[in-house]
């Protein structure tokens, strides 16, 4: 056997062995040591050997694994995204790994990020920005160390104000955030993390968590703005263009303003102080699509091929009703029974009910037919529907998948996916119990479709726009939150026409 050949073989042997080490996350070669290179230069080093060195058919199989080996390390280059996190213990023995919880907690649950930015260049948050607050900390309160600071800051806010901010950080020990002491430790591991040292000693809470209730009952009104400069807010900033409030006027609902803003029909506001407590009101300024009001939500459903686009008037187990409204301004109201809204493909079986999602039909990977029923509940891992009487979990891996491909003669043809793509050079799919085999040179591009399942989808949102946190000072939704609180029923004054001066900043 010629050395060309050993070198052949040993490239080749070479690039199967790395790649398998390296997608199963081995240890470098041949040995743990961070001395020699990492399989994923070996790999590469095999790459370029093969391609120069063997026939079209093995550079074939060499570009296809370096196209996978590809994929893969950029996927590992992308950091996790979830911000879910349930903490039960903390281990202090890795603080990093602390503060990484802290961070999940800070960016989910806790909302911390919809205030906070931690991001000097990022636009201004309607908090202060908290770059380096792991350092900067120390340096707030006289004779306060980081940590204290931050513990206070956590655990009673209104104590410590940043000049030009006011009292809207909730405690967020308290409904409805309840973050518990360890998900508060860890919050504050990671803001040490930022420009600082993060100090793993224990503390005791500040507050009494027996308490709670009572003190979340007794939470007092935001009202530390002024009435009157929230009262021109709330009319600068278009809200009373779709709120009704007794006593100030507004544009007729239907109408587009100088500004080329619609005018929908909202909720009246004149009594919303008495039956509303202030966190709801800042809520709904924040994250509108969090309640929506019933029959005030928007909504886009498709049934028997029509697509219905409106305010959703109302809703029960059986049906809904849909205000849609033609070219010429006129109203229509749509009875649509559930049962005759048309099912959509699902590729990918992801939040399903906040995606809208109400119905699902899937065929298990062991069953042969398919299985439909209302979305009960799910995790990222299952969902569980109501199949007639009972309820049944299903893994949301083992699903059959089913793909349809169109040949260029204009055949349609639907099956259960064996193996295949319109990258490969053929696909396999069960049609009506047997197997098929399509040349992908015979099949429409455009016309292949893969789909997991199929449901009925009716997702409501909120007409009114999320770009308030954006447009709105801190003064603004303070003075804001104040002009609603009066709203119990009296009659509202009129913002005078001549006042012209913009709100306070």
């Amino acid at each position: 056997m010629s050395r060309n050949t050993l070198i052949k073989i040993a490239s080749l042997i070479l690039m199967v062995v790395s790649f398998i080490a390296y997608i199963a996350g081995a240890s470098a070669f041949p040995i743990a040591s961070e001395n020699l290179l990492p399989w994923s230069a070996w790999f590469l080093i095999s790459v370029i050997v093969n391609i120069i060195l063997w026939s079209n058919v093995v550079k074939l199989l060499t570009f296809s694994l370096a196209v996978i080996w590809f994929y893969a390390f950029v996927a590992g280059l992308v950091p996790e995204s979830s911000t879910a996190v349930n903490l039960t213990e903390l281990d202090w023995s890795d603080p990093d790994a602390v503060a990484e919880q802290g961070a999940l907690v800070f960016n989910g649950k806790g909302q911390c990020a919809a205030c906070h930015t931690v991001d000097t260049s990022a636009p201004p948050g309607r908090c202060p920005d908290l770059t380096d607050i792991g350092v900067n900390a120390a340096t707030r309160v006289p004779g306060m160390d980081a940590k204290a600071y931050l513990i206070e800051s956590m655990y009673q806010p209104a104590n410590f104000l940043v000049p030009g901010y006011g009292k809207i950080m909730p405690e967020v020990w308290k409904a409805p955030i309840n973050l518990s002491k360890l998900e508060i430790e860890a919050v504050i591991a990671y803001l040490q993390s930022q420009g600082g040292e993060i100090d793993p000693t224990p503390f005791d809470e500040p507050i009494d968590r027996a308490d709670i209730g009572t003190a979340a009952e007794a939470l007092p009104p935001l009202l530390t703005g002024d009435p009157e400069l929230g009262k021109k807010v709330f009319v600068d900033v278009a809200c009373i263009s779709c709120h009704a409030v007794t006593g100030i006027e507004s544009p007729a609902a239907g109408e587009v303003n100088e500004e080329d803003f619609e005018v929908v029909t909202a909720p009246d506001l004149s009594e919303i102080a008495a039956f509303n407590d202030m966190r709801y009101l800042e809520e709904s300024i924040l994250l509108p699509g969090a309640q929506i009001v019933s029959g005030y939500g928007a909504v886009t459903v498709r049934a028997k091929g029509t697509t219905f686009q409106g305010t959703l008037v109302s809703q029960d187990t059986e049906k809904i009703v849909v205000r849609t409204k033609t070219a010429d301004g006129t109203e229509e109201e749509h009875t649509i029974l559930l049962t005759e809204i048309d099912d959509e493909p699902i590729e990918e079986l992801t939040n399903l009910m906040a995606r809208g999602y109400f119905t699902l039909t899937l065929t298990p990977i062991d069953a042969d037919a398919s299985v439909t029923g209302e979305i009960v509940s799910e995790t990222d891992e299952t969902v569980t529907l109501k199949v007639g009487d009972e309820n049944r979990m299903f893994s949301k891996t083992d699903v059959k998948s089913q793909m349809t491909v169109i040949t260029f003669d204009g055949d349609e043809i639907v099956g259960d996916h064996v193996s295949g793509t319109m990258d490969d050079y053929e696909i396999i799919l069960i049609v009506d119990g047997s197997e098929e085999v399509f040349d992908t040179l015979d099949l429409d591009l455009d016309g292949t479709a893969m789909t997991r399942a199929r449901g009925k989808k009716l997702l409501v949102t909120s007409p009114m726009p999320e770009n308030f946190p954006l447009i709105l000072t801190v003064a603004d939704m303070t003075n804001l939150l104040s002009f609603l609180s009066t709203l119990t029923g009296a009659t509202a004054e009129a913002v005078p026409e001549e006042t012209t001066e913009a709100p306070a900043e």
